[in-house]
């Protein structure tokens, strides 16, 4: 903070490039490659893959909280914990469906690192899959913010109710 007040002090084009090289030395300025580089060249499969990888990690943090409601053991600060890093998942989860992606068939043998298993109605049906994705973040923003065990309980509920819901609607289980 010193640094930075210092710098605030000395004339204006000292200070931009002092918090431009700053920018530099801690890895800001090597984002702006990215900028440059073609997006479509991520395949459906590596887009599904990356889907699956990330519900995956909102189930391994959806699991303790489901049994903090089954035994009725609450550890409020892991379960917030998890209920926070779901809420930014959920936030990012409806991104990783483009249209690309849209390849259920019910023929063939099905590959589950690769192969989706989102129902075509996510696609026909968008603006409500994403409603809902974003409707569940919510939800699991404020469970991340309950003050006691019984609103934890509830809030809890509420989003796994939430999960189970997009689930039947929008993934197939065969």
């Amino acid at each position: 903070m010193r640094v930075f007040r210092l710098l605030m002090r000395s004339p204006r084009w000292i200070a931009v490039a002092a918090i431009g090289g700053l920018c530099l030395t801690m890895g800001v300025g090597t984002s702006f490659t990215a900028l440059g580089q073609n997006q479509s060249s991520a395949s459906a499969n590596d887009v599904i893959f990356a889907r699956k990888t990330l519900m995956a990690t909102i189930a391994r943090n959806m699991y303790p909280i489901d049994e903090m409601r089954q035994n009725g053991k609450y550890d409020l600060d892991k379960g917030r914990t998890n209920a926070d890093s779901i809420s930014g998942m959920l936030m990012a989860f409806p991104h990783l469906f483009p249209a690309t992606t849209n390849t259920w068939t019910d023929k063939g043998p099905r590959d589950p690192a690769v192969d989706t298993f989102a129902s075509p109605t996510v696609w026909e049906a968008y603006a409500s899959f994403y409603k809902e994705s974003q409707a569940a973040s919510k939800m699991a923003f404020d469970l991340s913010n309950a003050k006691n065990d019984v609103e934890f309980r509830t809030k809890a509920r509420d989003l796994r109710l939430a999960c189970d819901t997009c689930h039947a609607d929008y993934q197939k289980n065969n």
